[in-house]
């Protein structure tokens, strides 16, 4: 009988240490929202030219600047209409500057430009 009762006991043991684990893991979160403060589009630093992703996608904070031999997509009369600020990507709105989805955590320019300009739906 005492096998029994052991497992019993395990059983309860395991059963308190999930309920607590799972407490605990759920006021992460609301710690997070609690102690921290939401980030906003303002706070985050602005993308560096010369950050190797901005390099690579040709990203310019003024889009007169693309080197267009590079990026021929920027090229012509169509070509020159595309900034940031007109990217299905931008989420700046109406900012000056505002967060990218290709760039997270930094912001870009409204008249910049990179390869990765796609028009806006809409």
């Amino acid at each position: 009988m005492s096998d029994s009762s052991s497992k019993a006991g395990m059983s309860h043991d395991r059963r308190r240490f999930l309920k607590m684990g799972a407490g605990a893991i759920a006021a992460v979160p609301v710690a997070a929202l609690v102690g921290g403060r939401v980030a906003f589009a303002e706070d985050l630093p602005k993308l560096d030219e010369a950050d190797p992703s901005a390099v690579a996608l040709g990203y310019k904070h003024d889009a007169a600047d693309v080197d267009t031999a590079k990026f021929p997509k920027r090229t012509g009369a169509e070509g020159e209409k595309q900034l940031c600020s007109n990217c299905n990507l931008y989420q700046g709105g109406d900012a000056e500057w505002g967060p990218c989805a290709i760039f997270p955590g930094r912001r870009v320019a409204g008249p910049g430009w990179c390869n990765a300009w796609i028009p806006m739906q809409g």
